[in-house]
C-alpha cells in the first residue's frame, strides 16, 4: 500500500474515532434522559454542539395523535409555548424554521405502542459531515428509543409509587376517620395497623400495641384462649368470623365489640392479613338491657295489675254474693263455685257446729280437676286433731300456707281405683279460717293442680280477705238469724209474760174490789172474819206471785248484765234440799205428786246458800209441773271434790233435739199454751250453776220423763274467795 493510501486509511481510522468518541459522548448524555424528571433540551443542546445544528426538535405523539415537544435546542422561550401541529415540517410555525435554505434530518424514533417520536435536526445550509455521521445520527435514535422507552417505564413507575403512596395516605385517612374499630393483625395474631377509632377507645397507642398478640393485650383473662382458638381457625382460611367479644381499655373497663373478620391473601394464596372491623356497642346493649328491663317491668306490673283487678273482681263478685243472701250456706256454695272458675282446682267450706263438729257445707272442683279426677275423688272431713290441713286451721284458727312441694294428704282428697288408691296431687293450697270476733267458725280451702301455677303471697292474702268477708257474711247472716229468734221469743216472752201477770194482777183486782165494795157499803163491819182472812190471803199469794216473776226478771237482767253478786259460805247440800222439799209440801200435796228424797248424808261446799237455794227450787218447780203428778225422786251425792244433785220426774219428758235449747232464755220443750211460766226457770239454773263452777245436764227422751243433773265443786269456782281450809275439805 502506498502512502497516499496509508494516510487515507489513517484518516479514516480518526474519523471513525472521533465519530465514536461523538456517539459515546452522546449516549452517555442520553443517560440522562431515563430520568422523567430531567427536561431532554441538555441532551439536545449536546447534539446541536456536536452535529452543528441550527435547531434541534424531539416531537412526540400519543395514541389519539396529539403532538408534545420534548425538548428543544435553539427555540426561543415564546416559541416553545406556540402550538404544534404535527410531526411533519410543514406542520411546525416556529419562527427560527423560518429562515430559508435550512436543512432538515428527520430522525424516527421506534416508540413502543401507538405512539411515535421523531428527532428533527435543522442546518443553516447542507452539513458537511462526513457520511457516517448520517448513520451515527440513526444509531442516535435507537439509543433514543431505548432512554424513551425507560424514560416511560420509570415514569410509570414513579406514578405508581405516587399511586400507592396516596393509596397509603387515603386508606390511613379512611381508617383514621372511620368510626369504626379496625384492626389489622398478621396470620399470627400480632398487631399491624390500629386506626385512631381504636386508640380513643382503648387508651392505647398503636405504637404501644405494635407487634403485640391481639388477645394477650385487648381481651379478658376468661376470654383470651377463646379469642385465640377463633383466631387461628380464622388464619386457617377456615371461615369468616362474625361474633361479639369484650375488650379491656387502658383503665381495666370492659367494653363489648360487635366484630367481623376477615383474611386478605398474596398472590400465591397465602393469607398475608387478618382485618377486623368492629363496633363498640356496649352503650347500646346496656341501653337494650334497660329498655328490656323497662319494658319487662311494664309487664309485670300491668300483669300484677291485672291480677290485682281480677282478684278485686272476684272479690266484688264474691262480696255480692254473700251480701245479697240472708242463707249463708248457699252464698258460701256460690262463692265455692265462683273460685273454682277463677282462682283454683279444687275448694272446700268447712264450719264448726256444736260440740266442735266439723261440716261440709260444700266441695266445689274445676273443669281441669274434674277431667283428671272423676266422680271417684273423694275428700274426706277434716281432721281437728291433724298436725297440718284444714283439721289444724279449724283446731287453731290460724291459717295455713303450702305454697308448693307440701303434702297433698293433709287435704284427705283421694281416688279410688281398681286396685289401690292413691293421693290426689294438689301443687298447692291455702287453708284460711273464717274468723268472726276472734272466733273460728269454719275454714276455707283452696288448692291448685300443677300446671295451674303455684300460690303466692299476694294469693294468700286474697285467700284470707275472701275468707273475712265469708266469716263477715256467715256471722251476720247467723246474728241476724238469732236477733229474729230473739225478737221472736221476746214477743213470745211478752205474751206469756203479760198472760203471767195478767192472771194474779186480776185475781189481786177482784179481792181488792170485794173489800173496797164491802168497805163502802159498810158492809165491812158485819162481814165473816173467814171472808175478809180468804179476800187477804188471795191478795198476798197472788202479790208474792207477782214478786216471784218480778225477782225472775231482774235475775235474768242481772245475770246477762254481769251484775249477779255472790256470797260464798259453807252449805249443806243435803240439808238445803230436804229444807226445800219441806217447803214444797203443800204444792206437791194439791199436785198428788209424792216425793221421795234420798239426802240423808251430809254434802258441804262452799257456794251460795241464796243461789242454791234458787237452783235446787226452780228444777223441782219444774219436775212438779211436767210430772204429770206422778213421783218426783231427789238425790244427793258426792265425793271429796264434786257435789251431785239429781232431780228425776217421770212427766212428759223432752225431745232429745232440744235438749240444750231448754237452758236457753224463754225456750221451752212445749208450748206455752198449755204450760204457764216464763220459760226462764233452768235457764237461771244454768247460769247459777256456771257461775257456781258446776255445770248442768239433762237425759231424757219423749213421755219416758226426765233426770237434771247438777254437778258442783264443793271448794266453790275458781274464782271465789278463799275460805277456811277445814270446810274446803268437806267430810
Amino acid at each position: 500500500m502506498g502512502e497516499h493510501g496509508a494516510d487515507a486509511e489513517h484518516k479514516l481510522t480518526e474519523e471513525r474515532l472521533a465519530l465514536l468518541s461523538v456517539l459515546q459522548e452522546l449516549t452517555v448524555a442520553a443517560l440522562d434522559l431515563l430520568d422523567p424528571n430531567k427536561p431532554a433540551d441538555d441532551f439536545l443542546d449536546r447534539v446541536a454542539e456536536r452535529l452543528g445544528c441550527a435547531v434541534a426538535l424531539w416531537l412526540q405523539s400519543d395514541a389519539r395523535g396529539q403532538v408534545c415537544l420534548q425538548g428543544s435546542s435553539g427555540l426561543s422561550a415564546a416559541s416553545r409555548q406556540l402550538p404544534l401541529g404535527g410531526l411533519t415540517q410543514d406542520s411546525l410555525s416556529y419562527p427560527e424554521l423560518a429562515s430559508p435554505g435550512l436543512v432538515r434530518w428527520s430522525v424516527p424514533i421506534e416508540a413502543a405502542g401507538p405512539a411515535s417520536s421523531v428527532l428533527l435536526l435543522y442546518f443553516d445550509r447542507e452539513p458537511h459531515l462526513p457520511r457516517q455521521y448520517r448513520g451515527m445520527v440513526e444509531r442516535l435514535g435507537g439509543v433514543l428509543r431505548t432512554a424513551l422507552i425507560h424514560r416511560q417505564l420509570f415514569a410509570r413507575t414513579l406514578e405508581s409509587e405516587r399511586a400507592l403512596q396516596h393509596e397509603r395516605d387515603f386508606s390511613s385517612a379512611v381508617l383514621d376517620t372511620a368510626r369504626a374499630l379496625v384492626i389489622v393483625l398478621d396470620p399470627e395474631g400480632r398487631i399491624v395497623r390500629f386506626n385512631r377509632a381504636c386508640q380513643e377507645m382503648t387508651g392505647y397507642s398503636f405504637e404501644e400495641l405494635r407487634g403485640a398478640y391481639f388477645w394477650t393485650r385487648l381481651q379478658p383473662p376468661e376470654e383470651a384462649a377463646r379469642v385465640a382458638r377463633n383466631f387461628a381457625v380464622l388464619a386457617e382460611g377456615r371461615g369468616f368470623e362474625q361474633a361479639e367479644n369484650h375488650w379491656l381499655t387502658r383503665g381495666g373497663e370492659r367494653r363489648l365489640i360487635s366484630w367481623s373478620s376477615n383474611v386478605l391473601r398474596g398472590e400465591s394464596g397465602a393469607i398475608e392479613y387478618v382485618i377486623g372491623t368492629g363496633i363498640d356497642i356496649t352503650d347500646h346493649r346496656r341501653a337494650e338491657q334497660e329498655r328490656d328491663q323497662t319494658f319487662q317491668r311494664e309487664q309485670q306490673a300491668r300483669a300484677r295489675a291485672e291480677e290485682q283487678e281480677g282478684r278485686s273482681a272476684l272479690l266484688a263478685e264474691a262480696s255480692g254474693l254473700l251480701t245479697g243472701s240472708l242463707a249463708p250456706e248457699d252464698a258460701l256454695r256460690s262463692v265455692a263455685a265462683l273460685t273454682v272458675q277463677r282462682f283454683a282446682d279444687w275448694c272446700a267450706v268447712d264450719l264448726l257446729g256444736g260440740s266442735h263438729a266439723c261440716q261440709r257445707i260444700t266441695e266445689a272442683r274445676s273443669e281441669a280437676l274434674r277431667a283428671t279426677s272423676p266422680a271417684r275423688m273423694q275428700c274426706a272431713l277434716p281432721d281437728l286433731n291433724a298436725a297440718h290441713g284444714p283439721g289444724r286451721v279449724l283446731r287453731l284458727g290460724e291459717p295455713e300456707f303450702c305454697p308448693e312441694g307440701c303434702a297433698a294428704m293433709s287435704l284427705g282428697c283421694v281416688r279410688n281405683g281398681q286396685a289401690l288408691t292413691e293421693v290426689v296431687e294438689f301443687q298447692s293450697w291455702i287453708s284460711v279460717p273464717l274468723l268472726a270476733r276472734d272466733h273460728a267458725l269454719g275454714a276455707l280451702t283452696l288448692a291448685r293442680l300443677e300446671g295451674s301455677g303455684p300460690y303466692g303471697p299476694a294469693d294468700f292474702a286474697l285467700a284470707q280477705e275472701l275468707a273475712r268477708r265469708a266469716a263477715m257474711a256467715l256471722d251476720n247472716a247467723r246474728l241476724y238469724q238469732q236477733a229474729q229468734l230473739a225478737v221472736g221469743l221476746r214477743d213470745e216472752f211478752l205474751s206469756i209474760a203479760s198472760h203471767e201477770l195478767k192472771t194474779p194482777v186480776t185475781s189481786l183486782q177482784l179481792s181488792v174490789q170485794g173489800l173496797m165494795r164491802l168497805g163502802r157499803t159498810g158492809a165491812l163491819r158485819t162481814a165473816s172474819v173467814e171472808a175478809v182472812t180468804h179476800s187477804l190471803e188471795v191478795i198476798e199469794r197472788q202479790a208474792k206471785r207477782m214478786a216471784k216473776l218480778v225477782n225472775t226478771l231482774l235475775d235474768v237482767s242481772r245475770i246477762h248484765a254481769g251484775r249477779l253478786e255472790l256470797e260464798f259460805e259453807e252449805v249443806d247440800l243435803a240439808a238445803l234440799v230436804r229444807d226445800v222439799a219441806a217447803r214444797f209440801a203443800p204444792e206437791l200435796a194439791t199436785s198428788g205428786t209424792r216425793l221421795l228424797v234420798h239426802a240423808d248424808t251430809p254434802v258441804p261446799g262452799v257456794w251460795d246458800r241464796s243461789r242454791l237455794d234458787q237452783i235446787v227450787t226452780n228444777l223441782l218447780s219444774n219436775a212438779i209441773k211436767y210430772g204429770e203428778g206422778r213421783p218426783i225422786e231427789l238425790r244427793v251425792e258426792g265425793d271429796a271434790v264434786m257435789a251431785r244433785l239429781e232431780v228425776q220426774d217421770q212427766g212428759i219428758g223432752i225431745p232429745a233435739e232440744r235438749h240444750a235449747r231448754i237452758f236457753r232464755a224463754f225456750e221451752r220443750a212445749v208450748s206455752s199454751r198449755h204450760y204457764g211460766g216464763l220459760g226462764l226457770g233452768l235457764h237461771i239454773v244454768n247460769q247459777l250453776v256456771e257461775r257456781l263452777g258446776g255445770s248442768v245436764r239433762v237425759e231424757s227422751e219423749t213421755g219416758q220423763g226426765a233426770t237434771f243433773t247438777v254437778e258442783l265443786p264443793r271448794r266453790g269456782p275458781t274464782a271465789s274467795p278463799a275460805v277456811d281450809p277445814a270446810v274446803q275439805e268437806g267430810p
